[in-house]
């Protein structure tokens, strides 16, 4: 018996809820083509590809406001990493402590750039560096010291 003296109220909440979704699909379609109140960023393309044409609706989410775009890709920041050059046939990957990737000793024997599947980081045998090649590069103490320094987020 309580729960018909509930159903009043279920009801009135639920009509609401119907009258506010009319609304949304209203402002939409309103809203559709429409550009001139939307940031300069709406139609940059992500990185995932998302961009959408001028008459779609999911372009509604960027009325009066502009869309975050992120342009300093994961990827790109790490190729634009110096390369590791090396001595010894092989060395220590390491994020720098408790909260970096585990240590991980990668193979230098090979005549081209061996990288860290944990962190991206690029190594080389001295032997085989060519700076036109590869790009610039760092020692490997210079890269223990960076991972080794209290800033360091990596």
């Amino acid at each position: 018996m309580a729960s018909l003296a509930r159903t009043p109220r279920l009801l009135n909440g639920v009509k609401k809820a119907i009258a506010s979704a009319r609304h949304f699909s209203v402002t939409s379609q309103t809203l559709k083509g429409h550009t001139s109140d939307q940031g300069p960023n709406t139609d940059v393309v992500t990185h995932t590809g998302q961009s959408w044409d001028t008459d779609d609706h999911r372009r509604s989410r960027f009325h009066g406001k502009d869309k975050l775009v992120n342009r300093s890709f994961a990827q790109d920041l790490v190729a634009a990493e110096p390369v590791v050059v090396v001595n010894d046939r092989q060395v220590m990957s390491n994020s720098g402590g408790a909260l970096g990737h585990p240590r991980v000793f990668i193979n230098l024997d090979a005549d081209k750039v061996a990288v860290c599947g944990y962190s991206g980081r690029k190594f080389i045998q001295k032997k085989y560096y060519d700076k036109l090649k590869h790009g610039a590069g760092i020692t490997y103490d210079e890269y223990m010291n960076e991972i080794t320094a209290p800033d360091f987020c990596g």
